[in-house]
C-alpha cells in the first residue's frame, strides 16, 4: 500500500508541473521542494543501496549545476529533475537525463537550423563549446537570433514525456 502511494508521487509532482509550467512557466518550490523529502523518505524506506544514492545524487548535483551555471535551463526544471531522481533507479535516472539532455539539444537544434541555416548552428555550437571549454563561459551563440527558444509549454512537458518513456523502458526490460 505503501509502496503504492510512493510510486504515485513523482506522477502527482509531474501533473501539476506541467500545468503551472504550461500556464505560467514555472514550476513552484511549493511542488518540488515536498516532492525532494518525500523522495528522500522514499529512498530511505525502500531502497538498500542508499549510500549509493547519495553519491549518485552528489554527482547529479554538479552536473545540473554546471548546466544551471550556464543558464541551459532554469531552476525548477533542475530542482524537478533532481526530485525525480529518487523515484528511479541510480542507471533509469541516467538514461533519463541523458533523454532529456539529448532531446532538448536536437529540439533547439532543428530550431536554429530552421531560422540560421546548417552552416551558422554548427558554427555557433562549436564557438560556444570552445568558450565553455576555455573560459568556462557560455557565449549562447547557439541561441542567439532564435526567437522563443524554450520548448513549448516549457521543460516540465518534456521531462514528463522522457519519464514516461523511462519508465516503460525500465519496466518493460527482461533481464
Amino acid at each position: 500500500m505503501v509502496y503504492s502511494i510512493a510510486q504515485m508521487i513523482p506522477f502527482v509532482i509531474l501533473i501539476i508541473s506541467v500545468i503551472t509550467d504550461w500556464k505560467e512557466r514555472k514550476i513552484y518550490n511549493w511542488v518540488t521542494i515536498p516532492g525532494f523529502f518525500l523522495g528522500l523518505a522514499y529512498v530511505l524506506y525502500f531502497k538498500t543501496y542508499s549510500v549509493m544514492y547519495v553519491i549518485f545524487f552528489l554527482f547529479l548535483f554538479l552536473i545540473f549545476l554546471l548546466v544551471y551555471s550556464q543558464r541551459a535551463m532554469r531552476g525548477g526544471d533542475i530542482k524537478l529533475l533532481l526530485t525525480l531522481s529518487l523515484f528511479l533507479s541510480p542507471g533509469a535516472f541516467f538514461f533519463n537525463a541523458a533523454l532529456f539532455m539529448f532531446s532538448a539539444f536536437f529540439y533547439f537544434f532543428f530550431r536554429a537550423v530552421r531560422v540560421k541555416g546548417v552552416f551558422q548552428t554548427v558554427n555557433d555550437i562549436k564557438l560556444d563549446s570552445f568558450a565553455l571549454f576555455s573560459i568556462g563561459e557560455n557565449n549562447n551563440y547557439f541561441a542567439s537570433g532564435v526567437k522563443n527558444p524554450s520548448f513549448p509549454g516549457g521543460g516540465a512537458i518534456l521531462i514528463t514525456l522522457c519519464y514516461l518513456t523511462t519508465i516503460f523502458v525500465f519496466k518493460c526490460v527482461v533481464i
